[in-house]
């Protein structure tokens, strides 16, 4: 209820701020970036694949249920799935929906 009042009275548009970018990795000439995100359990695995098409950055975010008290560990899970989408999706990840 604080927080509604807060947005409501500050003039705010709502919408959070964007993740913290925690890490990044070149992987097979994308970019995968950790930026977890705070949960009532902890840190949420969260982040984005990105690759330069065509002299335009394409981005695909996520986000995964895996939560931890650890956000170390969380950044490193985070990482690894980025890899995993990179290694099972390529560019098809950036194809239109």
């Amino acid at each position: 209820m604080v927080g509604f009042l807060k947005r409501l009275f500050s003039g705010g548009s709502g919408e959070p701020p964007p993740p913290r970018e925690e890490a990044s990795m070149e992987y097979e000439g994308f970019t995968i970036v950790a930026a977890p995100q705070q949960d009532a359990g902890g840190w949420r695995v969260a982040g984005a694949v990105r690759k330069e098409i065509d002299g335009e950055v394409r981005e695909h975010t996520f986000v995964r249920a895996d939560v931890s008290p650890d956000k170390d560990a969380v950044v490193q899970m985070t990482l690894a799935k980025g890899q995993r989408i990179v290694d099972e999706q390529g560019e098809r990840i950036f194809a239109a929906r």
